[in-house]
């Protein structure tokens, strides 16, 4: 457990998108599809919002000269200038919106990707540049981008109050600078003393959890999940003397999760990651030990975990 929000600022990245002497239709789809790609909003093309203060959006120009078509970036979060040439000579008609707003996409990306890798450069454009929350909105859309992936341990509190130790790997999948799908793999391992032995509890399990970045800040950032959890479990008694016997049981289990988690500077590309979650055994196994208390894979259950994550 434990997930970074890819965001810093709330709103999303500002593009503007002139194309000039294409077929209007597919001027309109190429300036939708781009957007989206981006995770940005598209707003009119207004030279002057490129230097409104708070307003601050990257333009784009894309000029159609017969099936070429010459892309013109001026980004003020980066306060880079950047132009390409595509040729849409080879693409089918029904297929040219959607290349022409993937070059635009790729061309602002490869600005956009700089504030993430290089966020505070040594050399200061000559240009002014974007205000800070704009510029973290940028950063933030190419973030999102990518999976979030992190290797966490855990300790796990059963309903019969043992405790479990294990971990394993999780990665977080973000729709929007809010939202994420969060998947999870762990075993966890516990040798549990009783008075007749000891039982031996082996408990993998995977969750899929949807969840949400509620409060993010320059040194951490907070988030809420919510899904299922199963798994299988084995337990395995060995007895303390021949006065008793061992046994063997095992089952599958299945409940509910909710998670609350904590990303410990968000912005390094490497950064520790805390959660606590509870959950219940609505399908689950219980170990019966006579003269003894049993192992309780059913009913209510805790975590807490702790981890890296590489974004």
């Amino acid at each position: 457990m434990g997930v970074t929000a890819p965001a810093l600022a709330s709103e999303r990245p500002r593009v503007a998108i002139e194309v000039v002497g294409c077929d209007p239709a597919v001027a309109r789809e190429s300036q939708r599809i781009a957007a989206i790609e981006l995770r940005a909003i598209l707003v009119e093309s207004d030279p002057a919002a490129r230097t409104t203060p708070g307003g601050a959006v990257t333009r784009v120009t894309a000029t159609c000269r017969s099936t070429e078509v010459v892309i013109d970036v001026s980004d003020p979060t980066t306060g880079k200038s950047l132009e390409r040439a595509v040729s849409l000579a080879d693409a089918p008609p029904n297929t040219r919106a959607r290349l022409l707003a993937l070059a635009i996409a790729e061309l602002i990306a490869a600005s956009w990707l700089e504030l993430e890798r290089n966020p505070e450069p040594q050399a200061v454009p000559a240009t002014s540049l974007a205000p800070a929350a704009e510029r973290e909105a940028a950063r933030a859309a190419m973030v999102s981008r990518a999976p979030e992936l992190a290797a966490v341990a855990d300790v796990r509190l059963l309903a019969s109050g043992d405790m479990l130790f294990g971990g394993g790997p999780r990665a977080a999948f973000w729709f929007s600078h809010v939202f994420f799908l969060q998947l999870d793999v762990l075993v966890d391992y516990g040798a549990l003393g009783r008075s007749t032995g000891v039982v031996r509890v082996v408990m993998p399990s995977a969750s899929a959890e949807l969840g949400a970045a509620i409060a993010t800040f320059s040194t951490l950032s907070l988030a809420i999940s919510a899904g299922a959890r199963g798994g299988f479990v084995w337990m395995k008694g060995i007895p303390a003397g021949n006065a008793a016997f061992g046994s063997h049981q095992e089952g599958a289990w299945l409940g509910p999760e909710l998670a609350a988690q904590v990303s410990v500077w968000p912005p390094a590309p490497v950064h520790p990651v805390l959660a606590i979650g509870v959950g219940a055994h609505l399908v689950g196994v219980r170990g019966t030990v006579n003269d003894g208390r049993d192992v309780k894979a059913v009913g209510f259950w805790g975590a807490l975990s702790a981890g890296a994550a590489v974004r």
